[in-house]
């Protein structure tokens, strides 16, 4: 869109460049393959370091990322966001094994583009896929996909797997589980 920055487009032609990619090294530095390492990469390829921030931090990578971005008080809660936002999900895995959804901050991607109906189109690390893109609508969180003229259309993707009883009446889809953008692009470094 031509109302994106410069730094937002690099981010978009970087992550458009890592999808599929079967390893991450990015300016002969080498990226764990997962959502952290995705992003780091991504904006690392547009001339965003976050990594050195990134150390200082305790927990999993998506907390970490998202510390930077509250520290950098860059987190916002919209239902549009713009290209290149980092987008945080809660309770995508049962991280701590104990049964219950009170996993915060186990997922992270990174917006590609928003379309008239408010769907967004992220890149992130799924676990099967690798570095693919997926959607998100946060104005009809609830559904995963409409069929229009006889075409179906994923509105939000899975982002956590069903129960082995097929139960989806527990969110499920990235509308459901969302949590908070973050405007990485804006980042200038640590204070």
């Amino acid at each position: 869109a031509s109302n994106l920055t410069a730094v937002q487009e690099r981010l978009v032609e970087a992550a458009e460049a890592l999808l599929g990619a079967k390893s991450l090294i990015v300016n002969g530095r080498r990226y764990s393959q997962d959502c952290s390492g995705t992003i780091l990469a991504i904006y690392a390829k547009a001339g965003i370091e976050l990594l050195n921030e990134y150390l200082k931090h305790d927990g999993n990578g998506v907390h970490r990322i998202y510390r930077i971005m509250e520290t950098a008080r860059l987190l916002y809660d919209t239902r549009r966001p713009v290209p290149g936002d980092i987008v945080f999900w809660d309770d995508t895995y049962d991280r701590n094994e104990d049964g219950l959804r009170n996993d915060p901050l186990t997922h992270a991607g990174m917006v590609l583009s928003v379309d008239g109906t408010g769907t967004v189109s992220y890149v992130h690390f799924h676990y099967t896929k690798g570095i693919t893109v997926e959607y998100m609508n946060l104005e009809t969180p609830g559904i995963y996909r409409i069929e229009t003229a006889g075409t179906a259309r994923i509105v939000n993707s899975p982002m956590r797997m069903k129960s082995r009883r097929g139960d989806v009446s527990e969110p499920w889809l990235a509308g459901q589980l969302y949590r908070i953008f973050g405007k990485g692009y804006e980042y200038r470094g640590a204070s």
